[in-house]
C-alpha cells in the first residue's frame, strides 16, 4: 500500500507528538526525590535508595510492588521494581560514569509500570556517591558493570526480576577476567520446579551474564557473553559510557546485546564482590536472605506452592510444584563425579522412614562437579534436632541408547566436603548448621554412606 505526502507528514507529526507526550509526562511526573550533588573527578556513581512501597506484596497479584524511574541530569537511567514491599527496604544501583562537577538527581514513580493495587511509594533515603576510583579491582568492576533490560514478556507481570548481581575474578596469566552473575526471582522456563529444588536447592534462577578480560593496566581485551541455549558469544552491542547493555532474552533468562526495541524496563544494579570458586553460588542468597523470602512469595503468586505433598504428587507434570521451602533441608558440598550422580537421604527421630532428595527421579540428582546445593523435602515442619542421619548415595546415570558400544569409565563419586546443612526459619532465615563428618569420601556406584548421626539418638526413648 502506497503512503501519500500528506498521509506521511501525519505519521511523523503525530509520531512527534507521542515523544512529546511522553517527554513531557516524564518531566510532570511528580518527584518522590530530588536532590543536587558534586563529583570532584569523573567516577561511577552509585544510588543507594531506601524506600518502601506500602500496601504491596510480592505474593499478591495486582499488588506486587510500586515501580520508581531515575534520572540524573534530566536523562533516563533505569527503573528499580520495590520488591522489598511494605517494609523500609535499601537498593543500590549504578548511574553510570559521570563527569567531575554538579549533577542532579531526580527520581519519580513509574505509574504505567507499578502494580495497581501497590503505586505507592515512599523514599526514606536516597544518597549519591562516587564508585572507588583508580585501576583496582572493585574500580574496574564497577566500570564494565553491565546494564540490563527486562525480558519484554515480564514487563507488567512482575516474573523474573532480577535481585542481585555479582562480580568474581578470575585469574588468567598476566590478564584478568571479571566475570558478572545475576540472581533472578525464578525463571519462567527451563528445568522443573520441584527438580530446580533437588538438584540446585533453590528455584531462583542463577545465571552468568558476562565476561570481561582485562590487561595488566585494566584495558578491555574482550567480552563474551551467555546468549540463548547457554552459549557462549562475543559482545557486538552497544555501550553507554563504557557499560555493555544487553536484554534478558529467553524464559530461562539467558542474554542477548541485539534488540531493536527497548523494553519499557531496564535495570543498573550494583554488583557485589563474591568468590564463588571456594562456596556455592547458593551462599550469596544466605548473605541475603531476602532472597528466599521472594522466590516463595512469586511461586506463591504463580500458584507453585503445594499445600499437601499429595497435592505435590498429583500436580500437573512431574515436579512442576514445591512444598513451602521452609520444609526442607539444604545441603552444600563439593564433589567430582565420574559417569554418576549424587543424592542424598534424610531420617529423622521417631520416624522409620528415609526421605531422598531425587525423590525416586535420576533427572533430580545432582550430575555436575564441583560445588553444589541440594536439598531434602521433608514430611513436616521440623527443627534442626529432628534430624537424625543423613546419608550420601552415589548411583550411576540413566543408559542412553547409542547405535554402537561406547566404553564409559567406571562411575564413582568423590565427596570432597559438605559444607553446610541448615533448614530456614519462619522468616526464611538459613538457621543454625549441623557439621556431617564429610569429607575425601570415595563412592562407587550403589553405595550409600552415612554423614550424620545424631550423637544422642541413640539414648533417646523410642529410638529406633
Amino acid at each position: 500500500m502506497k503512503i501519500s505526502a500528506i498521509n506521511l507528514t501525519f505519521i511523523r507529526l503525530l509520531s512527534a507528538l507521542t515523544l512529546l507526550l511522553a517527554v513531557t509526562a516524564r518531566a510532570d511526573a511528580q518527584a518522590l526525590a530530588e536532590k543536587e550533588f558534586r563529583f570532584d573527578v569523573e567516577a561511577e556513581a552509585v544510588l543507594t535508595l531506601k524506600a518502601s512501597s506500602p500496601g504491596a506484596s510480592w505474593a499478591a497479584e495486582g499488588a506486587e510492588a510500586a515501580v520508581l524511574t531515575v534520572e540524573v541530569d534530566g536523562k533516563y537511567r533505569h527503573d528499580v521494581i520495590l520488591f522489598g514491599g511494605a517494609e523500609a527496604f535499601t537498593y543500590r544501583t549504578l548511574l553510570g560514569r559521570l563527569p567531575a562537577g554538579g549533577h542532579g538527581l531526580r527520581i519519580t514513580l513509574n505509574r504505567a509500570q507499578s502494580a495497581p493495587g501497590s503505586a505507592v511509594a515512599v523514599i526514606l533515603e536516597a544518597v549519591v556517591t562516587p564508585g572507588p576510583g583508580g585501576d583496582g579491582i572493585d574500580s574496574l568492576a564497577l566500570r564494565h558493570a553491565p546494564v540490563l533490560y527486562a525480558r519484554p514478556d515480564t514487563v507488567g507481570r512482575f516474573s523474573d526480576v532480577p535481585l542481585l548481581m555479582w562480580y568474581e575474578v578470575i585469574p588468567d596469566g598476566p590478564a584478568r577476567t571479571i566475570r558478572y552473575s545475576v540472581i533472578f526471582t525464578n525463571e519462567d522456563g527451563g528445568t522443573q520446579t520441584a527438580a530446580l529444588m533437588a538438584r540446585w536447592g533453590r528455584v531462583t534462577d542463577i545465571e552468568w551474564l558476562s565476561e570481561v578480560k582485562l590487561d595488566a593496566q585494566g584495558n578491555l581485551l574482550s567480552e563474551v557473553f551467555q546468549g540463548t541455549d547457554h552459549r557462549t558469544l562475543p559482545f557486538g552491542g552497544r555501550r553507554e559510557a563504557g557499560h555493555p547493555v544487553y536484554i534478558v532474552a529467553s524464559r530461562n533468562n539467558n542474554f542477548s546485546d541485539q534488540f531493536a526495541e527497548a523494553p519499557a524496563l531496564r535495570f543498573a544494579p550494583c554488583p557485589v564482590a563474591f568468590d564463588a570458586a571456594r562456596q556455592s553460588r547458593e551462599v550469596l542468597m544466605d548473605l541475603n536472605p531476602w532472597t528466599y523470602r521472594l522466590m516463595y512469595e512469586e511461586m506463591l503468586r504463580e500458584g507453585r506452592i503445594a499445600t499437601t505433598d499429595a497435592e505435590v504428587a498429583g500436580a500437573a507434570g512431574i515436579g512442576m510444584k514445591i512444598i513451602d521451602p521452609r520444609r526442607y533441608l539444604y545441603l552444600d558440598g563439593a564433589a567430582a563425579q565420574t559417569n554418576a550422580a549424587l543424592s542424598f537421604a534424610v531420617k529423622l527421630k521417631g520416624d522409620p522412614r528415609w526421605y531422598a532428595s531425587d525423590l525416586g527421579h535420576s533427572y533430580f540428582r545432582i550430575d555436575r562437579s564441583g560445588w553444589f546445593r541440594s536439598t531434602v523435602r521433608l514430611p513436616r515442619m521440623s527443627g534442626m534436632g529432628q534430624i537424625e542421619r543423613i546419608a550420601v548415595r552415589c548411583d550411576a546415570l540413566p543408559d542412553k541408547p547409542t547405535r554402537k558400544q561406547e566404553f564409559r569409565p567406571e562411575p564413582t563419586c568423590a565427596v570432597d566436603t559438605i559444607s553446610k546443612v541448615f533448614l530456614l526459619d519462619e522468616a526464611f532465615r538459613p538457621g543454625s548448621m549441623l557439621s556431617p563428618a564429610a569429607s575425601q569420601l570415595q563412592l562407587r556406584f550403589g553405595e550409600m554412606v552415612e554423614i550424620y548421626h545424631c550423637p544422642d539418638c541413640e539414648a533417646m526413648p523410642g529410638h529406633r
